[in-house]
């Protein structure tokens, strides 16, 4: 019997990126016996790809390519449209992917076989990450970090993701991205919900997605911001799932401490500079992420949202 698949992208102005995209989906190896079909969800007031446009991008792709359009602004909400969309064609299988990262031919491939073998329901996987400019010597990239495939797993973003259309039906689990996280986390907090209603998730080691990191990502700014946005909506987040009481106890502390150090690093990377620039500024910037994100727990407590999507980064 035939398994029907839907692959998702959430867009915001982003049409080079995008179209990059759906030409490596158009691309990826059908698994034995299923039906491939995109989603595409352009999250912007006013729409792009429609009419015309739409058409022209349609034609250019074998694969059947459908869009949709929300125009409120956020992650959560285009995510969720998404999901809705996805379930117009009775999916058996929903995989995730952002504008702008490209599949490798045997991405969904990889995926769909790993959640057979291993009887899951939602399989992630790396994200090779391909700097347009290098970052700066004291950034930490984010590195992949190799696990054996069919690792059971408890939370996962959606930058890489196949899971069962169980999870999302009417008649399943029903569930959604919680849109008052329109900052942040409302990836990590679906499939921590996932995970908690009895949903056998894991990791697929060979299942590659590259992501185009455009140099206006990482500059010095949006570095530190996006260290201060995921603090922030890392403590909203236990505000919402936890109450403001037992978030207060476990982030309070947490912040000052981050603070604290934070502080007197910077001071002495300040200071040590003119001696060991590279030691000194290592030093400076380590103070600064920590300063960000002590104050972005406070903020995240306090309820304030965090405006580091408004900028949207690449083309």
């Amino acid at each position: 019997m035939s398994q029907k698949l839907v692959i998702t992208v959430c867009t915001a102005q982003r049409p080079k990126m995008l179209q990059s995209c759906l030409k490596s989906l158009d691309n990826v190896i059908k698994p034995e016996k299923t039906q491939i079909v995109i989603v595409v969800v352009e999250n912007d007031p006013v729409p792009h790809f429609i009419g015309a446009a739409a058409t022209e991008l349609k034609e250019k792709f074998a694969l059947p390519i459908f869009f949709h359009h929300e125009k409120r602004k956020g992650i959560p909400f285009a995510r969720n449209t998404a999901l809705e969309a996805a379930l117009e064609h009775d999916p058996d299988w929903v995989a995730l992917i952002d504008d702008d990262e490209r599949a490798e031919p045997d991405w969904i491939e990889k995926l769909y076989a790993a959640c057979k073998e291993h009887k899951a329901e939602v399989a992630n996987g790396p994200v090779r990450r391909i700097y347009e400019k290098p970052a700066p010597h004291w950034w930490k990239s984010q590195l992949l970090k190799p696990r054996a495939t069919g690792t059971v797993i408890t939370e996962a973003p959606t930058n890489n993701v196949l899971l069962s259309g169980r999870i999302i039906a009417r008649d399943g689990l029903s569930l959604r991205f919680d849109e008052r996280l329109t900052f942040g986390s409302e990836d990590i907090d679906f499939f921590r919900r996932t995970h908690a209603a009895g949903v056998k998730m894991i990791w697929v080691n060979d299942a590659f997605v590259e992501e185009d990191i455009p140099a206006s990502r990482v500059t010095t700014g949006r570095l530190l911001s996006r260290m201060h946005m995921a603090a922030t909506s890392g403590a909203y987040n236990s505000v919402l799932r936890e109450g403001r009481l037992k978030a207060a106890i476990h982030f309070i502390p947490k912040s000052g401490r981050r603070m604290f150090f934070g502080f007197l690093a910077t001071i002495f990377g300040f200071v040590l500079k003119p001696f060991s620039r590279k030691r000194g500024e290592m030093l400076y910037y380590y103070g600064l992420i920590r300063l960000m994100k002590g104050s972005g727990n406070l903020r995240g407590l306090m309820g304030r949202k965090h405006n580091y999507y408004d900028k949207i980064d690449g083309h």
